[in-house]
């Protein structure tokens, strides 16, 4: 009865063999017709009276038509004259840049192809689907053994490919013959029916252990490469594209799913074998496609398996090192040339493209990062094989980037991914939950491991920087570039393991401060290594000299309290501007400045003001005079050396944390003598506006470096000018003792309103005259309202001497001795205006002293004439003539100092 159903099966089997039969038929005639009309067309050529035209265009279709012919076209040799004409002409020109401009894509390629000769296609895939269907149908019917249903297969697969042998040994294969493309269709559909027998028998059967199936799908392999050499890219295609969807379309279930990654990197590497062997870049891009593809819809279809998970991950690495190593038939890769992020920075100048195998492992590399970090979701087993393979890929590409040029960018993918692994909270949730579960577990036991989990991401980290360190040594490209990875990416490890992994609080203060310790101690380490082989360009020794300085700092953080971290970090600089000074190593203006804008960080916010404000005044005066010391003496070191910029930050940060310590001295002296209540708000507030004057003058001032950085200097002057400018706002309005009930403590001409008001106008002055670099009306902003301070300040004084600290009010009115030192107090102010404007030769402090006189004799004639009575308002009036006769002549006689001489 078996025998009946195998012969019927044949029988339909036969059905696809008897279209091919007339398929050939069909082309056999189309290109007998098609020789006899070129026949025609030359003997008509011939009576022509140009015989050596029509042969021309002939040999480009010919050699079009069939890859083989260019060699029997070439013979006829060109004289001499010709051929030395042609040579010199071939290489700058036509072989680098033509065909890749004019040339059909290789999807252009193939489009033509399949609307040319899509039965062939058609043909592969009907033939290689009724070997797999025979299998399925003895599944579905019951009415084959599972032995005979294998061998069904596998007779069915073999007779497909010894068909299609006799068919190009007899009629050949080529594009010129007619029966083009048929034996490769034929072969194609026999391998897929061959690899689908092999699957059936271990998936489904379990007639065959793994390691004679995998055996047996290693030969169906290697014949196929051989099958391709000889016959293909067509052949290749329909092998891969069978190969693939073998799996998918027997069907079944199987406890190791995980095998099948196996079978799908034994067919990527067929091919890429393949071309390796014939040059067909298309082949390759499918081979890999179809494997990465194949491999994720094998996850895809087993979300919960953590072993296949785990396995996909090692196999996304696997095709990685397939895609490198086969092209370049070697156990190291070569690829040379330009790499892709060179290609995307090219100018104009350089239109080169990367090489195939560049581009693809390039492509491949990103799907496979995307890959690791999928597996890193899933459990922390699959996080921990991700960190490791990320660390061995990026181990092995910076190895491998030495003999191979065009890879060094693409080393950077896998660190990147480590670094990814370590620090985002979504990748490593796994690995941190395992980590606290263990830690929890541990809770209440006499003895407590310390957990080694931190020091072992600490250590991957570190090697892939050793590597990077190591390649920097080596001849090559971009020397500075892999010098400042392997700076950077074990104390950015650091940094994660600390914010996100909360290391301190898990390891402890000193181990893992030890830890840190440890890593600077191999950043000077290297620093001596690099200072050795650099001479005289120090660039690389003062990268690693950076980032030791960093690691320290660090440590540092870790282990003082706040006061104490400011100073170290303070320290910090000094030391990197005293390493300028002895080294010349102008890459520390780069450290200096973080280091300044860390300091400001940390004494503006964290800890910040508020610490301050609440700390003792001597830890208070340590952390912030101690930096202040530390700032200056870094601006002496860089005395020696052309640093402007490391000068500028200096300076601009002396100034700053200069007016922050007088500020906060002041807050303490006058909280320690008269406390901090309700009516103390003026001074108080005068007191944090001076700070953020100070701050934001700061940021003015850097405006001078320029830079990409200029706007952002610029924005942060406005916010903090902004908070300055609240503060002074609500101490002018909300804390003025004018208007609210304030408390002026101290005697008359030093008291609180000088902290209140006079500070932050002395500060504002200051600023403008000190910002020589800032345009003409911006200083003109910063100055007015400083002068409007101190102004308001001299008034207050002034009612502050008549009325004492707790009649300020305006509710307590006003003596006739306060009015007339008003009017005084004007005269004085505009009198001092004028003096300036002599010693300077300044027409507009001329004018301002105008504007001030005016100001007094506004008073006198609009509040002095209906507040004044008796000889008060005569002296009044009488002084302010006098005055005003006095300071007429003083104005012209400054106007006539100040205009030039006219010349003769």
């Amino acid at each position: 009865m078996e025998a009946i159903f195998v012969l019927l099966g044949l029988v339909v089997l036969a059905l696809p063999v008897a279209v091919i039969v007339l398929i050939i038929a069909h082309v056999r005639l189309r290109r007998q017709v098609t020789a006899l009309s070129r026949t025609v067309a030359g003997l008509h050529a011939e009576t022509s009276s140009v015989s050596t035209q029509p042969k021309s265009p002939a040999r480009p279709a010919n050699a079009a038509s069939a890859p083989m012919a260019e060699k029997p076209a070439a013979p006829p040799p060109p004289p001499a004259t010709q051929t030395a004409q042609v040579t010199p002409k071939a290489p700058p020109v036509l072989p680098a840049k033509a065909p890749r401009r004019t040339g059909p894509s290789a999807l252009e390629t193939l489009g033509v192809w399949l609307r040319d000769n899509w039965f062939y296609a058609i043909a592969a895939v009907s033939l290689a689907l009724a070997g797999i269907f025979l299998v399925q149908y003895g599944i579905e019917t019951g009415l084959l053994t599972p032995t005979m249903r294998v061998i069904a297969a596998l007779a069915f697969g073999a007779t497909l490919i010894a068909a299609g042998e006799a068919i190009r040994r007899r009629f050949g294969d080529d594009a010129a013959s007619a029966t083009a493309y048929l034996p490769s269709v034929l072969s194609g559909a026999g391998l897929v029916s061959l690899m689908g027998g092999v699957l059936a028998a271990r998936l489904l059967y379990d007639l065959v252990a793994p390691g004679p199936a995998l055996g047996a799908l290693f030969a169906i392999a290697l014949f196929g490469l051989l099958l391709g050499w000889r016959h293909g890219p067509l052949l290749a295609a329909v092998g891969l594209i069978g190969g693939m969807a073998a799996p998918f379309l027997v069907g079944g279930q199987s406890e190791n799913p995980e095998w099948l990654l196996l079978y799908f990197g034994l067919l990527t590497a067929l091919g890429l074998g393949i071309d390796t062997l014939r040059r067909w870049a298309w082949v390759s891009a499918l081979s890999v496609t179809l494997g990465f593809v194949t491999g994720l819809l094998l996850q895809l279809s087993a979300p919960g398996d953590e072993a296949l998970m785990a396995s996909f991950a090692g196999y996304a690495v696997v095709l990685v090192l397939l895609a490198l190593l086969i092209p370049s038939r070697a156990l190291a890769p070569d690829h040379s040339g330009l790499g892709i992020v060179e290609t995307v920075a090219a100018t104009a100048e350089t239109l080169r493209k990367p090489i195939f195998p560049v581009i693809l492992s390039g492509a491949l590399l990103v799907a496979c990062c995307a890959a690791l970090g999928y597996a890193a979701l899933f459990s922390a087993t699959t996080w921990q094989l991700s960190v490791g393979l990320a660390t061995g890929l990026a181990i092995l590409l910076t190895i491998w980037s030495r003999g191979a040029p065009a890879l060094q960018d693409q080393a950077a993918l896998p660190a990147l991914t480590l670094l990814a692994l370590i620090a985002l909270p979504e990748l490593n949730a796994a690995g941190r939950a395992a980590l606290d579960a263990r830690l929890a577990a541990q809770e209440g036991l006499t003895e407590q491991r310390l957990p080694l989990d931190l020091s072992l991401l600490l250590l991957a980290a570190t090697l892939v920087g050793l590597a990077s360190a190591w390649r920097s040594l080596k001849p090559g490209r971009y020397p500075a570039v892999w010098a400042a990875a392997a700076a950077l990416i074990a104390p950015l490890a650091g940094l994660a393991l600390d914010f996100v992994w909360d290391a301190r609080a898990l390891l402890g203060a000193w181990p893992w401060a030890l830890h840190a310790l440890a890593l600077a101690a191999l950043m000077v380490a290297l620093a001596a290594r690099f200072a050795r082989a650099d001479g005289a360009v120090r660039l690389r020794t003062a990268l690693f000299t950076v980032s030791a300085l960093a690691c320290l700092a660090f440590a540092l953080t870790v282990l003082l309290t706040e006061a104490a971290l400011t100073l170290a970090l303070a320290a910090v600089v000094v030391s990197a501007a005293a390493l300028d000074r002895r080294f010349d190593l102008p890459q520390m203006t780069g450290f200096i400045a973080a280091g300044v804008l860390a300091l400001g960080y940390r004494l503006t916010f964290d800890p910040g003001l508020d610490w301050a404000i609440d700390v003792p005044v001597l830890e208070m005066l340590a952390a912030y005079g101690g930096t202040l010391v530390a700032l200056l003496a870094a601006l002496w070191l860089c005395t020696l050396r052309p640093r402007p910029r490391a000068r500028v930050f200096l300076e601009s940060a002396a100034w700053s944390v200069a007016g922050m310590s007088v500020s906060l001295v002041l807050y303490h002296a006058i909280e320690a003598h008269i406390g901090h209540g309700q009516q103390d708000v003026h001074w108080f507030l005068g007191l944090y506006g001076t700070i953020w004057i100070g701050i934001a003058l700061a940021q003015l001032e850097r405006l001078m470096l320029g830079g990409p950085m200029r706007w952002l200097r610029a924005a942060l002057a406005v916010i903090f000018g902004l908070v300055a400018l609240g503060n002074l706002l609500t101490a002018v309005s909300l804390g003025n003792p004018l208007f609210e009930e304030q408390a002026v403590h101290g005697v008359i001409g030093l008291n609180t309103l000088i902290p209140a008001y006079l500070l932050p106008a002395l500060a504002l002055i200051l600023g403008a005259w000190r910002l020589g670099h800032l345009p003409r009306w911006l200083r003109i902003g910063i100055g007015l309202p400083g002068a409007a301070l101190a102004l308001l300040w001299l008034g207050l004084t002034i009612r502050h001497a008549w009325q004492g600290g707790l009649a300020m009010h305006t509710v307590h009115g006003i003596t006739d001795g306060e009015l007339y030192s008003y009017t005084v107090a004007l005269l004085l102010a505009g009198a001092g205006l004028f003096y300036q404007a002599l010693a300077r030769r300044s027409d507009a402090l001329r004018r301002a002293g105008v504007a001030v006189i005016a100001l007094a004799v506004a008073k006198v004639f609009l509040i002095d004439i209906s507040g004044l009575a008796g000889l008060v308002r005569v002296f009044s009036f009488l002084l302010l003539g006098l005055s005003l006769a006095g300071l007429a002549w003083f104005n012209r006689w400054v106007q006539t100092r100040a205009t030039p001489d006219p010349e003769p």
